[in-house]
């Protein structure tokens, strides 16, 4: 079929699907475009998708001899009851190429339309364990593939099954050592293979086999595949086990004890580093059951996926869709087999969209605290984080902020430059409205730029220069009162510097080069005890004071009744202040210091 009829077809499945939306959507109208980002499969919204189906047996034509047929299986009637029942959003056909000779693709595109037409995700896998011995077939085959779904979400890409240990026609060394020399070996096939994908414009997830039947995905992890030294976008690397004989509680490891039992560490070594999509599972041993093996270990399947598949959100694929081996998940044709109830009780768990951590974050010292404003807040109490890139911190001995009366002298927040997304989020109360976001900082050793979101959306974003001194800067941020939700983004950062605090406020002073002194009307100021008196005369014409600090933020703004004869202002920290009046004759300045005494 031509590339344009696959575009028309899909246009007119979501044409049609949109229809229903009311009612319910497909897996695809919900998550769109998938794509990777760090070490997480993202859907279009940007939120961590697990995608959850079956993965279909070899498409060979001989079908190993099985009891039903290859037609039975590889239809569209199955595909519906996968999905209307079985509640897949992910199937795989496993396309059998018998060293590069096709066999059985029409069976493949068979269930490939069947999955499109109902709006699920499909994996066209290359299933071969020799797959880099045959990559001008390999080139051609997915480079035809990529453009003929140039523009059809649905389709996942896996070009190498399984990838043996190289160089071995029985491989038995599943050694780390050995997998790295696998990896050095099968890298370049899958480099070239992507690249031809690519290269067609497509940007449909790839899969990419890793070492030693697809468990070493962290010797993967560690040397990810690239373009020329810049990583492929929208790539994730496979994992495969199988229950009865991975990990140290499974059946087999324990009863024969045949070796392995190390799968897990090789999964977490991948896990932390790279997208990983396990798109080949078992409740069996790995050989599917043969020689006798045909014990179903659920609860090892349990603790696989309580603590990998399930915890990480890692999407899956279980092995398979066939009816003649411990592993199938069918019994006699259609019957659900001992597998396929332990499969479909994690398939029955529909939730599948996450938010990923950089949106959720985690708590910081501050908690679910709520915090008055228009105030001072140190940056260090902060309600959540996400990132390695900032720290909160003693202040540097020599660096502490002597000139900052009301600030947060031995804390700072550090920030760092880092590839990582990174946030801090503050909970504030705002009293009053406010216009402006002031910020004090230190960055003696580099400089960068931060967004600041309110509320989920992106407001301003703010500066940091460097500085060999404590500074204060400001950006406008009109806010209401009530509720808002800070969320600062460190997009931009060289070397690193520091915060000391942060504050909303009415308006920002600057304080004059000269300043003058009061006229006779002015009021009679004292100061005593870590606290301020004005005492004014019977008439006067002031409007309004402001009592600032030595940094030149405003500590208290308020308006003067012309009936008031006094102002006593208490709780003040020790050091210089200056005391703004604003009457008829414009601002006057007075400067007073607070000994504490």
């Amino acid at each position: 079929m031509t590339r344009k009829f696959y575009r028309n077809l899909f246009s007119c499945i979501f044409i049609f699907g949109t229809t229903f939306s009311l009612f319910s959507q497909t897996p695809v109208q919900k998550h769109g475009w998938l794509k990777t980002q760090g070490k997480y499969l993202l859907n279009e919204k940007g939120n961590i998708v697990q995608l959850k189906g079956m993965s279909f047996f070899w498409s060979r034509s001989d079908w190993y001899n099985q009891g039903s047929s290859i037609d039975h299986f590889y239809s569209s009637s199955m595909v519906n009851l996968l999905v209307d029942q079985w509640k897949c959003t992910v199937l795989r056909v496993a396309y059998s190429t018998d060293g590069g000779s096709p066999q059985g693709w029409n069976y493949c595109q068979t269930v490939i339309d069947a999955a499109i037409a109902k709006g699920i995700y499909v994996i066209i896998d290359w299933h071969a364990h020799d797959a880099h011995n045959h990559e001008s077939q390999a080139v051609s085959f997915f480079t035809e593939q990529a453009q003929k779904y140039l523009d059809v979400p649905n389709v996942i890409f896996e070009p190498y099954n399984e990838p043996t240990t190289a160089g071995q026609a029985t491989p038995e060394d599943g050694s780390p050592a050995n997998a790295i020399h696998t990896w050095e070996a099968i890298k370049p096939y899958l480099t070239n293979v992507t690249k031809a994908i690519r290269n067609t414009g497509s940007k449909n997830l790839i899969v990419l086999g890793t070492p030693y039947y697809c468990q070493h995905v962290g010797v993967a992890g560690e040397d990810p595949v690239t373009d020329n030294g810049k990583p492929f976008e929208n790539v994730a690397y496979s994992y495969h086990f199988y229950a009865a004989s991975h990990g140290k509680e499974a059946y087999y490891y324990k009863v024969e004890d045949e070796g392995g039992g190390q799968e897990a560490r090789y999964l977490e070594n991948g896990v932390l580093r790279v997208p990983v999509f396990v798109s080949e599972w078992g409740t069996s041993h790995s050989n599917g059951g043969l020689d006798g093996k045909n014990q179903i270990d659920e609860t090892n399947t349990d603790w696989w996926f309580e603590n990998w598949i399930d915890k990480y959100h890692l999407s899956w694929c279980n092995w398979s869709v066939s009816d003649w081996q411990a592993s199938s998940a069918f019994s006699g044709g259609t019957g659900e087999s001992n597998s396929g109830r332990i499969v479909r009780k994690y398939l029955n768990n529909t939730k599948d969209e996450f938010e990923p951590p950089w949106v959720a974050g985690s708590n910081g010292p501050s908690g679910d605290s709520v915090f008055t404003m228009p105030n001072r807040h140190a940056a260090v109490s902060y309600n959540k984080y996400y990132g390695t890139n900032i720290i909160a911190e003693n202040a540097a001995f020599l660096d502490r902020d002597t000139s900052d009366v009301n600030g947060s002298k031995l804390r700072w927040l550090k920030v760092s430059e880092g590839s990582d997304i990174n946030w801090v989020e503050y909970n504030f109360n705002l009293s009053s409205s406010t216009r402006f976001f002031i910020l004090r900082y230190l960055a003696k050793s580099g400089n960068g730029t931060f967004e600041i979101h309110v509320d989920g959306e992106k407001k301003a974003d703010f500066s940091v220069t460097q500085t060999d001194s404590w500074k204060s800067d400001h950006v406008e941020l009109d806010l209401s009162s009530g509720k808002h939700n800070i969320k600062l983004y460190f997009t931009n950062t060289s070397g690193s510097y520091n915060l000391n605090w942060l504050e909303l406020a009415s308006e920002v002073s600057t304080l004059p080069q000269k300043i003058s002194l009061f006229n006779s009307a002015s009021p009679v100021i004292s100061n005593r005890s870590n606290s301020i008196q004005l005492v004014f005369p019977e008439s006067h014409s002031y409007s309004s004071f402001s009592l600032i600090q030595a940094n030149g933020s405003i500590y208290k703004n308020e308006k003067i009744k012309q009936n008031r004869s006094n102002i006593q202002i208490n709780n003040l920290s020790s050091g210089i202040w200056f005391l703004k009046l604003n009457g008829l004759k414009g601002p006057e300045y007075s400067k007073i210091v607070i000994t504490g005494k």
